[in-house]
């Protein structure tokens, strides 16, 4: 009597995780099917003109002095700004950063004068850009600048903006 409830209890088992595995990877299946990529697979990690790559430059000041931790979440909000103003105003750059892995490259800068230079010298060339101003919650007082994204742009263009400072 036992063997026949064990072998009942085994082969439901059995039967519901089939069943599930079959409706799991369906339901994959069909949602892989109806997303679509922005970037058509064959292309994400092609890089068409590797001379003029399309990178995102952060300069972070260095006379603040932040932690390795602090600097990290900076550039992060900096990148994340970056990217969600290419999205709105340049998806095409934004695509083509894209192909090229999303570069990010770091460098020093020495001063709030120097990051607002930066920033204007990409507003005049056409070149996004993104400040970053802290919540002063840990190292820096409340609203300080501490990183400037200026890209994602192509190499050239950001050369001439940046191509004289020091990387971090």
């Amino acid at each position: 009597m036992m063997d026949l409830v064990t072998n009942g209890i085994l082969s439901n088992s059995v039967a519901i995780f089939s069943l599930g595995t079959v409706l799991g990877a369906s339901s994959v299946y069909c949602l892989m099917r109806k997303s679509k990529p922005s970037i058509p697979v064959s292309e994400r990690f092609e890089f068409p003109d590797l001379r003029n790559e399309y990178r995102l430059i952060l300069a972070i000041r260095n006379d603040l002095k932040m932690q390795k931790g602090k600097v990290g979440a900076q550039c992060g909000h900096a990148s994340v700004a970056a990217y969600s103003k290419a999205m709105r105003l340049k998806p095409k750059t934004l695509e083509r950063w894209m192909q090229y892995g999303g570069t990010k490259i770091t460098v020093k800068i020495d001063s709030e004068e120097e990051l607002l230079e930066l920033d204007q010298r990409a507003k005049s060339n056409d070149i996004l850009s993104s400040i970053v101003r802290d919540a002063g919650q840990t190292q820096v007082a409340p609203g300080t600048r501490t990183v400037v994204a200026i890209g994602p742009a192509p190499k050239s263009e950001l050369d001439k903006i940046t191509g004289h400072l020091k990387l971090y």
